[in-house]
């Protein structure tokens, strides 16, 4: 697997989802990771063919434990109260995965910067490195402030904000952002 170095949004999308499967975030949900076939799942919804899973391979209960680990581990990341320490939490996780940086030719006679592994690593490591990189893309490209905690009152999720125009308010919209919709709605109800 290469990480292509300029290509953040889709790693930091795979991250605000993974980390949102916690069991903190919607405590009474529970853990919405509770199986290989969730992990497997996830990963296609966000098009993720890792060569840690050949031919399609659904992941085992260890890989599913060692990425659930991963997901504390990146939360811990996008909780981090500065830049400075984002960035050091980061590096101190890319380091866990022994890979090198290269200059490598792409499909359009052009150069992109990858992150290669130094060897096979496992489906963790593979995330690792995304996830990693992606954040660290991000960060250097919109800034420290798209990093941030959901604005419902209810969650307990974070996210990282790609959006073009950064004006993102929750981790998961469709979710946390339409039940606020309702909760106003139904209060401007009671005052008619």
């Amino acid at each position: 697997m290469q990480v292509v170095l300029d290509d953040y949004v889709a790693g930091a999308s795979f991250a605000t989802d993974l980390v949102n499967t916690s069991p903190r975030v919607w405590v009474e949900a529970g853990d919405a990771l509770p199986d290989p076939q969730a992990l497997h799942d996830l990963l296609g919804e966000h098009g993720l063919s890792p060569d840690a899973l050949p031919n399609g391979r659904r992941p085992t209960r260890g890989e599913l434990a060692d990425v659930q680990a991963l997901r504390e581990e990146i939360r811990s990341i996008l909780d981090a109260p500065t830049c400075d320490e984002l960035v050091d939490r980061t590096h101190r996780l890319l380091q866990t995965v022994p890979h090198h940086v290269r200059l490598v030719p792409d499909f359009q006679d052009d150069y992109r910067w990858n992150a290669l592994p130094d060897g096979t690593i496992d489906l963790a490591g593979e995330l690792t490195l995304s996830i990693g990189y992606s954040l660290l893309g991000t960060l250097r490209t919109l800034g420290y402030e798209r990093f941030r905690p959901c604005a419902s009152p209810t969650c307990n999720g974070v996210f990282v904000d790609t959006s073009r125009g950064g004006r993102r308010r929750y981790c998961m919209p469709a979710l946390c952002g339409n039940r606020i919709n309702v909760a106003n709605h139904r209060q401007r109800q009671r005052r008619t």
